[in-house]
């Protein structure tokens, strides 16, 4: 299912689409390429394809070259508000027009939000059923307000009084605007700490993906999470947002190997509540049309521009403004050194035709996030790092940054980075952090990806990063006499927490003390491993050097030539398995036995040569999503077979 909003991208939904098949886009394309990519991959093929929320008539007529019909019983479905959307899609077809509910589907949905976790056959108490038909009837049949006020519920006792307290002390006449009516209720019922968060989602444009993991960094920052005992500010964050999904005021939208929400998304409704109230507290402030720029002041406190030309509202930011959030995807970049107040800056999708210096980061000495993400051609000095005494989180993604070093020139080394106490996430996903601190005030760090392996690291430097979580590492020179290795696995003994491993190379030949680190088996807490690269002739698979409390391993490049499969299975608490590119030399993967938990796994759509994947009878019984090539023979009970993702 893709979700279309009203400033719909053709370009941006088309990569969408054909990412469902490939793991590996091209973002510089035009239009025509990837509708002739998209008709090529579905060409073949029977497919469902799901529009949710279209707003323009134009889109399926733009759209429908890159969706062939070739008389295989294909289908589209589009959902939307407009019935002139509907028609236009196909003319000879009446569309289908959804009703309210009826009142027993009313208190059914009622009661399945208010009371999760009870079981199917099990019946709601009666004096709570008496209550729930006359909450029910408040809502009037429809779906989002059942819901949102069930969310509500769920929070209280599950008592006649804690139920009764909700009819008895919301105003439901507000307006008459029913819907509405029992999202803002549902927002008042919040605490304060809880209505900051949903008021920040605010910033994000309309139907898009949000990543977990960015928003509580953000979160933390802003200082909205309460710190808790024996918590870490990440965690609570995490509980925050779980807390708005139970009050279904958020949409999870995928979920991450250990149960953690990855990703969500918010329902259009809701987006509408959080930016109307953001607008009346002056929270965050959404620059999109010129108009926004005369219905806002200049002591707005977080900007959200979402502009294709943003620089011009920059002359309408005051100087106090503490947040900037830029989806601008342009070649224009802010100019931030006279917002010295900030303390979060996310720039993403910009694309700069030349080479670039992002300037005036050294004057924001508040600044706690930073995060460029999707961005071409964009260099960061290191000497706008040192000032940056408050900063947590230090973020490069998207594998579009353009690298400010070479490998063998080893000239980009953030040493300013590390004398910040404050630190607590580095990631550079382009693999090209140079150089360690020798200080020991790093006590904070809990994310450091990816790091460049050096000959030069010595074994007594790396005793100071004990609360480190998630760690990515990096090698790119020769292998030989692994002296850069003794150093990174003393490194790895003194991290007793760890819980995310990554260890990559552009080299060939990875030698088996890399393959399998000797310290691996002790690392009781770890859950996640990421293998990447060619190993060694005579180097195989050998499950009882892997830590067997592993939740989620992921393998690429390994040109492994023994299927992996028998060896993977005897990982008894593995839940997601992704077999990348060039990870597998063979043909045939057999599954005989094991996998008791698995719940994904992952086959590369184009650079394996697997042709047929075999699994018996009651091997994967959890599995839930299967993700490989439509070229792969399965052999599997039909229970897993309608599973694959083609």
């Amino acid at each position: 299912m893709l979700s279309v909003s009203q400033q719909f991208s053709l370009t941006e939904l088309l990569k969408e689409m054909i990412s469902k098949h490939k793991f590996n886009v091209p973002s510089n394309k035009d239009v025509d390429y990837y509708v002739g990519e998209l008709n090529s991959i579905l060409n073949s093929r029977r497919y469902l394809i799901i529009l949710d929320d279209v707003w323009k008539v134009d889109l399926w007529y733009n759209l429908k070259d890159a969706l062939p019909d070739v008389k295989n019983g294909s289908r589209v479905l589009i959902t939307s508000r407009s019935i002139d959307v509907a028609k236009s899609a196909d003319p000879k077809m009446t569309p289908y027009e959804l009703n309210f509910l009826s009142k027993k589907e009313s208190i059914d949905l009622l009661l399945k939000t208010a009371l999760p976790y009870q079981e199917p056959d099990e019946k709601c108490p009666s004096v709570l059923l008496e209550l729930a038909k006359e909450l029910s009837q408040k809502c009037k049949g429809l779906p989002l307000a059942l819901i949102v006020l069930g969310g509500i519920l769920s929070t209280k006792d599950q008592t006649y009084n804690g139920w009764e307290r909700v009819l008895r002390t919301m105003d439901w006449h507000s307006d008459g605007k029913d819907c509405m009516d029992v999202l803002s209720m549902s927002y008042e019922d919040m605490p304060y700490y809880l209505k900051a968060c949903f008021l920040y989602l605010a910033s994000f444009p309309e139907d898009y993906e949000i990543c977990a993991k960015r928003l509580i960094r953000m979160w933390v920052a802003e200082g909205f999470i309460p710190q808790e005992d024996k918590k870490t500010m990440e965690e609570t964050a995490e509980n925050c947002m779980e807390q708005l999904f139970q009050r279904s005021m958020l949409q999870v939208s995928n979920r991450s190997y250990n149960g953690s929400i990855k990703y969500c998304r918010v329902h259009d409704l809701l987006r509408d509540l959080a930016m109307h109230e953001a607008a009346k507290q002056n929270f965050v402030t959404v620059l999109q049309k010129p108009q926004d720029v005369s219905q806002s002041n200049r002591v707005t406190r977080r900007a959200s521009v979402q502009s294709y030309r943003p620089l011009q509202f920059m002359e309408y930011l005051g100087s106090n403004t503490r947040s900037l959030l830029w989806f601008v995807g342009s070649d224009s970049l802010p100019t931030v050194s006279n917002f010295r107040l900030l303390k979060v800056v996310e720039i993403v999708g910009v694309k700069m035709p030349y080479y670039t210096y992002f300037k005036g980061l050294e004057k924001l000495i508040h600044l706690k996030y930073f995060g460029l993400r999707y961005c071409n051609n964009l260099l960061l000095p290191s000497s706008s790092l040192s000032s940056l005494k408050n900063l947590e989180t230090f973020y490069f993604g998207g594998h579009s940054i353009k690298r400010p070093i070479r490998y063998r020139n080893q000239n980009w080394r953030p040493t300013g980075l590390w004398t910040i106490s404050t630190l607590r996430h580095v990631t550079y996903d382009e693999g090209i952090i140079v150089g360690l601190p020798t200080t020991t005030n790093l006590r904070n760090l809990q994310t450091l990806r990816w790091v460049l392996v050096m000959k030069t690291w010595s074994t007594n430097r790396f005793p100071r990063f004990g609360n480190l979580l998630k760690l990515g590492l990096e090698f790119c020179s020769s292998f030989e006499g692994l002296e850069n290795w003794d150093g990174a696995l003393h490194m790895l003994g003194a991290l007793p927490s760890l819980i995310s491993l990554g260890i990559r190379t552009k080299r060939e030949d990875i030698p088996v003390d890399i393959v399998y680190p000797s310290v691996l088996p002790k690392y009781h807490k770890l859950q996640s491993l990421r293998l990447e690269g060619k190993w060694s002739n005579g180097v195989t698979l050998d499950s009882s050097l892997l830590p067997s409390h592993l939740v989620k391993l992921t393998l690429r490049g390994s040109r492994l030539n023994q299927d992996p499969m028998p060896e993977l299975g005897k990982l008894n608490s593995l839940r997601k398995l992704r077999i990348g590119e060039y990870a597998y030399e063979g043909t045939q993967m057999t599954c005989l036995a094991g996998f008791p938990v698995l719940e994904s796994l992952e086959l590369d759509l184009f650079d394996l040569k697997v042709k047929a994947l075999t699994v018996a009878e009651g091997v994967m019984p959890k599995l839930k999503h299967l993700r490989c090539s439509d070229e792969v023979q399965l052999e599997m009970p039909p229970e897993l077979k309608h599973l694959a993702y083609n």
